[in-house]
């Protein structure tokens, strides 16, 4: 697909809102303004133990961690990453379906899937509906 490219992203598990963003490296000079920017503070994290991570603000979120070397899922504080590892497995799925050569698109792609992923996948209808309740047929 694209070799080297590296997705950052985050799924809030009840409203569902999602981000997902191309990122150069996954050093925490390019993660922790990314964290800030997306993720509201006083928001609880929940990450693997990638080292970046380290440096996300304790005075901003409380970061809650899980150590993939020894449990998908915390056995004490049932802390997991399963949410957002499934929606980026179900977009690299995707991702491999629609984009052959053309990288410049891959913000677009994103952004697709993060819609469908918040709305479903009648989401397009959903749409419509909603365009239609804010501007009725006189």
């Amino acid at each position: 697909m694209l070799s080297g490219q590296w997705v950052f992203g985050g799924i809030d598990r009840e409203t569902k809102d999602i981000f997902m963003i191309p990122v150069q490296d996954r050093s925490a000079a390019t993660l922790v303004p990314l964290i800030q920017r997306y993720i509201l503070p006083g928001t609880t994290i929940l990450s693997d133990e990638w080292a970046s991570y380290n440096s996300i603000p304790a005075a901003s979120f409380q970061h809650l961690t899980v150590n993939h070397s020894l449990n998908f899922v915390d056995p004490t504080t049932g802390v997991h990453t399963q949410t957002v590892e499934s929606t980026w497995g179900g977009a690299k799925k995707r991702l491999r379906n629609c984009m052959t050569t053309n990288p410049i698109l891959l913000d677009t792609h994103l952004s697709e899937v993060c819609w469908q992923k918040k709305y479903g996948e009648a989401s397009f209808s959903n749409l419509i509906m909603e365009i239609r309740k804010q501007y009725p047929v006189v």
